[in-house]
């Protein structure tokens, strides 16, 4: 039996446009998801109001070729998984795997062991996050971009189509970021307008991107 993270009034499901349960799919604890989807319940933690699409696999193990799974996969609400969207189990590293609210996964996203995807995030189809990469809130990553393990992307960046975020790499809050390996192509005016994001706003983005860097430098991999 899954693990609810705690009692909540019934949400809107995303991306249903009627009351019908769309075919395959089942409600599952205030959840929609479909029949072939496969979900370790012993370790996955799930809100409510997510949507788990055909295929997806969520609470897989590790990929590490040293490190064993340990922890749990936890993910709050409203969230929409596409198909074949693949979430892993962490390891000995952080013990945690987590998801928060509203984001968007489309088909064949990865996220892999040990990475932390704040609220209202966008990864967008083949989006791989290598293990141990932090986005932050807001953040949009285009189709068939890649991200170095121990990474952190930028709240309200966007990361553009093919985009290749390397070991060297620096995507900072706010910013749009395209080419392999990326490079600044000035700031993401749109998506900061839509968020209503203010100058001072942005700065305490940029602290708070400064305090997960430090954090990924103090796992030893």
């Amino acid at each position: 039996m899954p693990a609810l993270s705690k009692a909540k009034k019934k949400s809107d499901f995303r991306v249903l446009e009627s009351k019908e349960i769309p075919f395959g799919y089942e409600y599952h604890y205030g959840n929609l998801i479909h029949k072939t989807a496969q979900i370790n319940w012993s370790k996955v933690e799930l809100g409510y109001g997510n949507t788990i699409g055909p295929f997806c696999v969520i609470g897989g193990e590790a990929q590490h070729n040293f490190y064993s799974s340990v922890g749990k996969v936890k993910i709050g609400d409203d969230n929409v998984f596409h198909n074949s969207v693949t979430v892993s189990l962490p390891t000995k590293m952080s013990g945690l795997t987590a998801i928060g609210d509203r984001c968007t996964f489309m088909t064949s996203a990865m996220i892999h062991h040990d990475c932390f995807i704040e609220d209202d995030v966008t990864m967008s189809s083949n989006v791989a996050a290598a293990g141990n990469v932090i986005i932050m809130r807001g953040a949009n990553l285009g189709m068939n971009s890649a991200i170095h393990q121990f990474k952190v992307i930028g709240s309200f960046s966007m990361i553009g189509m093919n985009a290749c975020v390397i070991k060297g790499s620096i995507a900072t809050p706010g910013r749009k970021l395209a080419g392999v390996p990326i490079r600044d192509i000035g700031s993401n005016t749109i998506g900061l307008s839509r968020s209503k994001i203010t100058k001072p706003m942005l700065e305490l983005e940029l602290e708070r991107f400064d305090l997960f860097e430090k954090l990924l430098e103090n796992r030893v991999d």
